[in-house]
C-alpha cells in the first residue's frame, strides 16, 4: 500500500532511465527530512544496488547514498557495541544458523564452536578470517 508522500517506483532495474535528469523525474535527490523520504531514497537504491550502471546513474546513486548517510548520521541511534561474541550469537540467529553449522562453515567442531559463541574462548585470527568470508561480514564486527 501506498502511503501518503511514497514514489511510484519502477519495478526493475532495467526500468530505470539512464541519465540523471531523467532519475531526478522519479525521485529528486534532496536533504531528507523524515522516515518516508529515507524509504523512498532507500527503495531506489535497492533496486539500482548489483548492477552495472552509467556515468550518470554513479552520479545519481552516489548522491543518493550521501543522503541517506545524513539523515542516518542525524537521526538513527548508534546501537551500543557487541562483544564478537556477542554480535556472532545475535547474528547468526538473524540469519537462522546454527551455531554447529557455523563451525562446520569455518573450519572448527561443535564443541569448539559452542565455547567461542559463549565467549568462553575468544575467536583467533583465522575465526574472524573464516567467518568474515563464509557470512560476509566485515571481520571488524568480530574484534
Amino acid at each position: 500500500m501506498k502511503r501518503a508522500n511514497q514514489i511510484s517506483m519502477p519495478a526493475k532495474f532495467s526500468e530505470l532511465p539512464k541519465s540523471y535528469a531523467a532519475l531526478c523525474s522519479i525521485l529528486m535527490p534532496r536533504v531528507i527530512h523524515d522516515e518516508i523520504e529515507m524509504e523512498n531514497i532507500t527503495e531506489i537504491i535497492d533496486l539500482m544496488a548489483g548492477h552495472k550502471f552509467t556515468k550518470d546513474q554513479i552520479d545519481y546513486l552516489d548522491t543518493l547514498a550521501a543522503l541517506a548517510a545524513d539523515y542516518e548520521d542525524q537521526h538513527v541511534a548508534v546501537l551500543p557495541a557487541l562483544k564478537p561474541h556477542k554480535f556472532l550469537a545475535a547474528h547468526l540467529e538473524n540469519i537462522g544458523m546454527s551455531v554447529s553449522k557455523w563451525g562446520e562453515l569455518i573450519g572448527i567442531d561443535r564443541s569448539t564452536a559452542s565455547r567461542l559463541i559463549r565467549g568462553e574462548r575468544s575467536l583467533n585470527a583465522n575465526h574472524i578470517r573464516n567467518t568474515a568470508k563464509a557470512l560476509r561480514i566485515a571481520p571488524e564486527l568480530l574484534i
